[in-house]
């Protein structure tokens, strides 16, 4: 080691070597102002960095052989390691650099991302104050039609993260970052923001406000106008107006219920609780806070919804979200609650009303977008669908549930390339999300493709062995492939894992393995149950009523069969990949009526893709 010390100094390495770094620090400091000033193709400044930075390299090599006092000859040894350094370097070029000369597509700078701002207070107590106020600017910022706000689901990924704005940006889609901190002292609390241009990372707006704490809608709507104004957004009078209003005027009210609405967040029964004490106490100190009704009301709906309690939870969140309405008719917030309140009672054509209302109030509500897509998806109306439900995915691009219901709407009309590739977005944004991977399996197997609907079913497993729709996939693949014992297997560990009674898809598979007393009890059953439903006039989906034709096919009911499937695709249902896969029609594919009702179906998938790609075509690519 001293030798090689002694050999270093010797051939003046060192000093070799600062010679070359502090000059090709000059030349790619200068490169670099030269390619920002004219807007250079990005591959100029890449060519010089690569190549210095190899070069680095190179002055070692050539130093060592020629450092010494004295004329040195050029030697192989030299000349063979510099030309792998060479061949290293156009390597690295051809792999990295894109030589095109393209420019680089840049972010919209309408499209914001408005990320948690940073608590900088002592403790954590007070956490819940600086995320509620990143998501009163965001929703201030929602109100601005021409602005696309990024949802709070994608922003608050971003909390204490590590990556740099240009890696955010490019992840959300978002050509403008709002980043800031807030501290509270007292009864004073200071805010910081600033405004980035992600494409150039230039800070183009910045203040700090050091208010009393009751000053603190009079912030937001500041902030939120002033980023408009930076923008050069277009603000409506009637958004002027949202925007400047105050939503309570005491202040304990407001902390409540931004307590409450942290809570709500989390997803939790036990959190779902605390968060409706908290809107509770908000509404006890104000009784006209509209948003703590709207809350509220969100709150009493989760408990149904996610966590199965009794559906009169439902009835006091309608009267809830009514009166959130009745105190501000122009509460985005409590049409959405209103909205998902009838759509939870089946009652659709409200559920469409007040979700359009809130979107019409809030272009940004990207829940209430997605909600009202799946709601057209459902109802037999995917070519809309994919309209309302592309926006919210704009708007959340991180919500794995948004692109998988992108997916679900392009496999009904038949486009199973884009199908898949949403799907796989989904999967790239959380690789053991359940759902994500039963979905991509069932895709796989309606369009035909057995090995990689298994592979997507043995991941699901994996993930979660008691994933109850990942056996009743394994099953129909199974079934599909006319393995109907494995069928029967999985159907057993998917009725043991939901305790519930054996469905007709089971029953086919006990009928091709010659056990046709135990099917024929499945199948009377299953005819009494739908029978009872459709008498109830209970409303349900169109795939409610492809099933019933399901049962009719297997007990070779044929005219029954051909009713019903007739119906389903009256009531919007034209997933024809489906039908022609799975086993359940086998027996009616010899009839005229057969044909006759696939070619009904192509037509309205061929009519439904015209009128979207008519109507919405930046938002339709059928694949």
């Amino acid at each position: 080691m001293k030798n090689l010390i002694e050999e270093i100094k010797e051939r003046k390495i060192r000093k070799w070597l600062a010679i070359y770094i502090s000059t090709a620090i000059t030349t790619i400091g200068v490169t670099h102002l030269i390619s920002m000033r004219y807007n250079l193709p990005d591959f100029i400044f890449d060519f010089v960095f690569f190549t210095l930075l190899f070069g680095v390299l190179g002055v070692i090599v050539f130093s060592w052989f020629h450092g010494k006092e004295g004329k040195q000859k050029f030697k192989a040894t030299e000349i063979i390691l510099q030309s792998l350094l060479v061949i290293l370097l156009l390597i690295t070029l051809y792999f990295k650099i894109d030589f095109s000369g393209k420019p680089k597509k840049e972010l919209n700078d309408k499209v914001i991302a408005v990320l948690p701002f940073s608590n900088f207070n002592e403790t954590n107590e007070s956490e819940f104050i600086a995320d509620g106020i990143t998501e009163d600017v965001l929703n201030q910022l929602s109100k601005v039609s021409d602005l696309k706000v990024i949802s709070r689901t994608s922003v608050m990924k971003y909390k204490n993260t590590d990556k740099n704005i240009t890696e955010i940006s490019g992840e959300l889609g978002a050509g403008s970052i709002l980043e800031g901190s807030v501290r509270t002292f007292g009864n004073k609390i200071r805010i910081v923001g600033q405004l980035i241009d992600a494409n150039n990372d230039i800070h183009i707006w910045s203040e700090t406000y050091d208010r009393e704490l009751e000053d603190i809608f009079d912030i937001q709507s500041d902030i939120a106008e002033r980023i408009a104004a930076a923008l050069h957004a277009k603000l409506l009078p009637t958004e002027v107006e949202q925007i400047r209003e105050k939503p309570t005027d005491n202040l304990e009210a407001y902390t409540y219920y931004l307590k409450g609405r942290h809570h709500y967040y989390n997803y939790t029964k036990e959190e779902n609780e605390k968060s409706i004490e908290l809107f509770k106490k908000a509404l006890k100190v104000d009784s006209n806070y509209s948003l703590a009704y709207s809350g509220l009301a969100d709150a009493y709906s989760q408990k149904v919804a996610k966590y199965w309690e009794p559906d009169s939870w439902i009835d006091s969140a309608l009267i809830l979200s009514k009166k959130a309405i009745e105190l501000n008719p122009n509460l985005a917030e409590g049409y959405k609650s209103l909205a998902s309140v009838y759509q939870a009672k089946e009652e659709n054509d409200l559920a469409y009303t007040n979700y359009k209302k809130a979107i019409d109030l809030n272009p940004n509500y990207w829940s209430a977008l997605l909600n009202y897509g799946q709601m057209k998806m459902f109802g037999g109306h995917s070519d809309e669908a994919i309209y309302w439900m592309t926006r919210a995915v704009e708007l959340a691009p991180n919500y794995v549930m948004g692109n998988i219901s992108v997916s679900m709407a392009y496999k009904d009309l038949d486009c199973y390339e884009s199908a898949i590739t949403w799907a796989k977005k989904a999967i790239n944004l959380e690789p053991n999300h359940t759902y994500a991977n039963i979905h991509l399996g069932e895709l796989y197997l309606n369009s035909g493709d057995f090995k990689n609907a298994e592979k997507y079913f043995n991941q699901t497993i994996e993930i979660d062995s008691n994933a109850i729709f990942g056996w009743f996939l394994g099953a129909r693949i199974k079934a599909v492939k006319g393995e109907h014992k494995k069928a029967i297997e999985y159907f057993d560990k998917y009725l043991k894992i939901t305790k519930t009674d054996p469905e007709y898809f089971y029953a086919y598979s006990l009928i091709q393995i010659g056990e046709t007393d135990s099917a024929k009890i499945i199948l009377d059953e299953e005819l009494l149950d739908y029978t009872d439903y459709f008498n109830k006039s209970i409303t349900y989906s169109n795939f409610n009523y492809l099933a019933f034709a399901e049962i009719y096919s297997i007990i070779n009911d044929k005219e029954n069969a051909f009713i019903w499937w007739k119906k389903a695709i009256d009531k919007g249902y034209i997933d024809i990949s489906r039908i022609k896969i799975y086993p359940y029609f086998n027996n009616l594919k010899k009839e005229p009526k057969y044909k006759q009702l696939l070619s009904l179906m192509e037509s309205k998938i061929d009519s439904f893709k015209a009128t979207t790609e008519n109507t919405y075509p930046d938002y339709f690519d059928c694949k």
